[in-house]
């Protein structure tokens, strides 16, 4: 984490909202004391494996963690706005197998209940609200402090359903299973495997949430692979479109077994990060060939949504997955790319049993895509054998 303000992520044309952010700040007094709500647990990475938890909370209601999944699509104005509340509470450094803490386990009880709950943060120092920081995995956040104390004002219920996994010794690959497969909140199943609530209880320990959010993704999208071998494939070529602020993403689903490509376009995105363009290649046994840790978090989380949208049909697909990233302004978290595949699954633009038809519409309606899309191994791979499908 650091200040926000030294970031090259900020693009030239957002550092307007960045000054809203800062005049906002200055108008709230010093305190040592807020109420709020639960909007993320952040579980360090740094030191492993003694792991501080930054408890993010925001006095705004409708900016709650379960509700994680629709802020990040709104503009960069209202999330700016929303983030410029957010206070983050620190604990001193916890063994990972120490989740049973006085604070850790208030932290816990907050994220277990089955609504958002408000609750009283005090803080070893006053909050002054003089900086912005920032956070891969959560993106933009606000000021920050060392956690005193953390009580609810109001009273908590638990999650029937988590209360049930949490208890049971159930694996924790298990739980999250049954947990998504129940429909409970997914922001929510992701905050308390990072806080260590899950698995037989010898091995059960905090997790940095950049490695719980991966976890996550990829345990439910291998869930939905093994489903969707068992489909028969479609029988045209598909293309799906989403845009949203930084992100382009063009879906191209073929008649084929499952296998993929995942590319992301950074260049010309304004990132200190990265400059050019990433491939990932995924067989039929939903193998990864070339991990690689700069796009994986992006991959899995996009993987997760492609899974999601041929288990609905009960179909299986080839993939041509790119997302192109320009004026890269802020991080707004793994979150986001989820979202955004999730609602390009939303929206079919284009739908043919011709291939000549297809790279076309590709050439024409999408030129920035269109050489990710050709030179896709998905395409080398279907030249050469006529596959099986060819004769549904």
């Amino acid at each position: 984490m650091g200040n926000f303000s030294s970031k090259k992520i900020i693009n030239r044309t957002k550092n307007e909202f960045f000054k809203q952010i800062k005049a906002y700040q200055k108008t709230l007094k010093p305190t040592k004391e807020i109420e709020g709500y639960g909007t993320a647990p952040i579980v360090g990475e740094k030191n492993y494996p003694f792991l501080q938890i930054h408890n993010s909370s925001n006095e705004d209601k409708a900016n709650n963690f379960m509700n994680s999944g629709e802020i990040v699509k709104q503009g960069y104005k209202e999330i700016f706005h929303l983030k410029a509340k957010n206070i983050l509470g620190s604990t001193q450094n916890t063994h990972i197998r120490r989740t049973t803490d006085r604070i850790n386990n208030e932290i816990i009880d907050i994220y277990k209940s089955k609504k958002a709950i408000e609750f009283n943060s005090t803080f070893e120092k006053e909050l002054k609200f003089d900086k912005v920081l920032s956070n891969k995995v959560s993106g933009i956040m606000g000021s920050k402090n060392e956690l005193e104390s953390l009580n609810a004002t109001e009273n908590t219920s638990t999650n029937k359903q988590i209360e049930k996994y949490e208890s049971n010794d159930a694996k924790a690959k298990e739980a999250v299973i049954k947990l998504y497969e129940h429909g409970e909140n997914e922001q929510q199943i992701i905050h308390l495997l990072a806080l260590g609530i899950f698995g037989v209880s010898i091995n059960k320990k905090l997790v940095p949430s950049k490695w719980a959010i991966t976890a996550y993704d990829t345990m439910i999208q291998n869930h939905l692979h093994k489903k969707i071998l068992k489909y028969n494939p479609i029988n045209q070529y598909e293309v799906y479109y989403y845009q949203n602020k930084s992100d382009t993403h063009v879906n191209i689903l073929l008649p084929d077994h499952y296998m993929g490509t995942h590319t992301e376009d950074w260049a010309n995105s304004y990132s200190d990060e990265w400059n050019g363009f990433n491939v990932d290649w995924f067989n039929n046994a939903n193998k990864l060939s070339t991990p690689e840790a700069l796009n994986a978090g992006g991959y899995y989380a996009t993987k997760i949504a492609l899974n999601e949208h041929l288990n609905s049909r009960k179909k299986q697909a080839a993939a041509i997955m790119i997302r192109r990233i320009r004026d890269y302004d802020v991080p707004l978290g793994v979150v986001f790319v989820r979202e955004c595949v999730r609602e390009s699954f939303k929206n079919q633009v284009f739908k043919t049993s011709s291939f000549s038809e297809l790279d076309n519409f590709i050439k024409t309606k999408f030129p920035d895509h269109y050489k990710h899309f050709i030179n896709s191994k998905v395409l080398k791979e279907q030249k050469k054998q006529m596959k099986l499908n060819k004769f549904f």
